[in-house]
């Protein structure tokens, strides 16, 4: 006959080990079933370009003009040149010629401006350098040459036309400079330049 003791330690032995091998089916099934973890070789792929980035080139746009219709579809354009600089110009130019200063009268100039006096033609700059050596221009300081407000000002394609009449009283002085003067200004950065003169007067 075997002891209780005896008994009671071998059934307790039998039912862990049976214990322990259905917690290890278990495991082996939940193993061999369970869903596989996500790894970095199954992780979605970086998009091609970031987020926000432009995948189409920007559209080229059209030269700038000065003007455009709704029929244009799309039209950039320029911003127009203050009238108010084209008037600073011409009142830096009779400056100039009163103080008698080739390089104030340059800087008022565009590149390869020109001097008309009836019919002939030459470099502007060279035209008012000889007549400061032949004139004195220093003898009109103090005069009002011409009135701002009879300026007249016309735009024509890109340029402005501006005509100035002189208003100077000569008496018995001989004559410096003609009745009227016609500029044609050209745009230069946000004001003008003076690209033609055009004087109404033959220098002796």
């Amino acid at each position: 006959m075997i002891p209780r003791s005896s008994r009671c330690n071998g059934a307790a032995r039998a039912g862990l080990c049976e214990g322990l091998f259905v917690i290890g089916a278990l495991g082996l099934g939940c193993a061999a079933q369970g869903p596989a973890f996500e790894t970095v070789t199954t992780l979605p792929k970086a998009a091609r370009h970031p987020a926000g980035a432009d995948i189409e080139p920007a559209p080229e746009l059209p030269p700038s003009q000065r003007r455009g219709d709704t029929e244009s579809g799309l039209v950039v354009l320029e911003t127009p040149a203050d009238p108010a600089h084209a008037r600073a110009v011409i009142a830096a130019f009779f400056r100039a010629i009163v103080s008698e200063s080739p390089s104030a009268i340059q800087a008022t100039l565009a590149p390869s401006a020109t001097m008309q006096e009836g019919a002939r033609r030459e470099n502007a700059q060279s035209a008012w350098a000889s007549r400061f050596t032949r004139f004195d221009y220093r003898s009109l300081a103090g005069e009002r040459l011409y009135r701002e407000s009879e300026l007249r000002i016309r735009e024509e394609q890109r340029d402005l036309w501006v005509g100035v009449p002189l208003e100077v009283a000569w008496g018995s002085r001989p004559r410096l400079l003609g009745e009227t003067f016609t500029f044609r200004l050209v745009p230069r950065g946000a004001g003008w330049a003076i690209a033609e003169i055009v004087e109404e007067f033959r220098t002796p």
